[in-house]
């Protein structure tokens, strides 16, 4: 007679547990199997579970030891196995042998894949759980079980209810535990910079939100890591990437897994504003489970760009499906979307008199903070800045229209001058230019809650003024001021004489 006194069956979700219960105080009694979840990401509510009879108990008449017993259906699957006399007198005994020498992960995994396909007809017993964090199988026969997680059937379910798992078990017990180690895959987007070219760089900023001019490129990059692929002989692994109509993706993404380049061996479609990347099995599973995979790839902000306040910003967004049944990898699961968000800012300027009456017709030059021109063009009333045009003094000047404004949208967080090249006619020319230092406000979520310092009233005086020191006008004051002296000199003395 054989004893066990313990079995560890790792699984993952979809995947199968073998379950001992019995020792002979118990030989009359039936007994449960209890799962429980730890995790709060993830929920039990909704699973249903099946326990399915592997081994048998037979006692003997004393009922002080006992053995196992191939249960129907599998003793065909065993037979099928040819297993070796040197593990036992009998099937029964070379089948538990061989059970009870399994070890590692990937043999068992391999192992409850094949029991499970090999079993045929009701469960001993199932339960679909009410609760997020425990569910138990009831009126169980002692014998070893193969436990199979059903998923949520619901067909509003969420994400989170799919208990995404490697789990372990073992007990001589009539009554078992399965603890779920649960934990569900994620991707995360973040954005690395913004430049004035296509670039791709991996160095992410970590920030879930960022300002740009139209014309720039946005970097992102996607962050997730190698799924536990035990068990499995195909695994869907696909990131799709939605852009909104004001960012232009630069068709340049690239996939690393740990420090490796992969992007040749991964499927990548580009679809106007849709990108999926499909990392194959075979690439995956040259890799170690949690290795780092990253995305990085690039967008241009468009003349289509939303510009502030604009309820819908430029926000896009990325999703991972990926499978989670090792019996059919076509049965998968998405994560909830990771988004960020792109800002585009506008520069509003209002030009008036003293009086704080509107003055049409002043003509100012747009830099940035580098002296740089930034070359704009003129539609329907308003500037947009233009990465089309050369970046020189014409194609970067601005015109207050018939109400005194001038509206320069597509710029981002950051300085800009105007300085005032031709005021309106009878007016004195502004002696120093303009600065806005436009800033944004984000609350936890990356959403802007508020922009500063992008507005200003330019005000204009009439008249005219002196020259600078040296100029004509300055000879002119002293020459009138020396004729005044010798005019006052001449009538001192005339007036000394006649008193003489």
């Amino acid at each position: 007679m054989k004893k066990i006194s313990r079995i560890l069956i790792a699984t993952v979700l979809a995947m199968f547990i073998l379950v001992s219960m019995s020792a002979p105080s118990f030989a009359e009694d039936t007994g449960t199997i209890t799962i429980t979840n730890s995790n709060e990401a993830v929920s039990m509510n909704g699973h249903t579970y099946k326990a399915y009879k592997i081994f048998d108990v037979t006692y003997n008449n004393e009922k002080t030891d006992y053995d196992y017993t191939i249960a129907e259906p599998f003793d065909t699957y065993f037979e099928s196995l040819n297993l070796p006399a040197s593990l036992g007198e009998d099937l029964d005994a070379r089948a538990y042998s061989y059970v009870a020498a399994i070890s590692g992960d990937e043999d068992l995994q391999a192992f409850a894949r094949e029991i499970y396909e090999a079993a045929a007809g009701e469960a001993a017993g199932s339960v679909t759980s009410t609760s997020a964090t425990s569910a138990v199988i009831e009126g169980l026969a002692p014998g070893y079980y193969l436990v199979y997680d059903e998923g949520n059937s619901s067909a509003d379910a969420t994400n989170a209810e799919k208990a995404i798992a490697n789990v372990a078990l073992t007990t001589a017990d009539p009554d078992a535990e399965i603890i779920l180690k649960a934990s569900v895959p994620t991707i995360e987007k973040k954005i690395t910079g913004v430049s004035d070219d296509a670039s791709n760089d991996s160095a992410a900023q970590g920030e879930d939100r960022v300002s740009a001019q139209l014309g720039q490129h946005v970097g992102f990059q996607i962050d997730s890591i190698v799924p536990d692929l035990t068990g499995y002989t195909n695994y869907v692994y696909k990131v799709t990437d939605t852009m909104t109509e004001g960012l232009t993706p630069d068709q340049n993404v690239k996939v690393t897994i740990g420090s490796d380049d992969v992007t040749d061996d991964c499927e990548i479609v580009y679809n106007g504003q849709v990108t999926t990347v499909s990392v194959p099995f075979d690439t995956l599973k040259e890799y170690d489970v949690d290795t780092p995979i990253a995305i990085t790839y690039s967008a241009k902000v468009n003349a289509d760009a939303e510009v502030y306040p604009s309820a819908t910003a430029n926000s896009n967004e990325a999703e991972l499906e990926y499978s989670t049944n090792i019996k059919d990898e076509t049965i998968k699961e998405t994560t909830p979307p990771s988004n960020v968000n792109v800002y585009v800012f506008t520069l509003d300027i209002t030009k008036v008199n003293a009086d704080n009456e509107v003055l049409p017709g002043a003509k100012f030059v747009l830099k940035d903070s580098a002296d740089n021109f930034i070359p704009v063009a003129l539609d329907s009333g308003r500037y947009a800045v233009s990465d089309t045009l050369e970046a020189n003094e014409e194609n970067a000047t601005v015109i207050s229209d018939s109400n005194g404004k001038i509206y320069i949208d597509g710029v981002s967080e950051g300085t800009y001058t105007l300085t005032e090249i031709e005021a309106p006619e009878n007016y004195n020319l502004l002696k120093e230019p303009v600065e806005l230092t436009v800033t944004a406000t984000y609350n936890d979520d990356g959403e802007c809650t508020g922009v500063s310092g992008n507005t200003a009233t330019v005000v204009n005086k009439a008249g005219g003024i002196l020259p600078s020191t040296g100029g004509i006008g300055t000879y002119i004051f002293l020459a009138g001021g020396a004729v005044l002296m010798v005019t006052a000199v001449a009538l001192a003395s005339k007036k000394k004489k006649s008193e003489a």
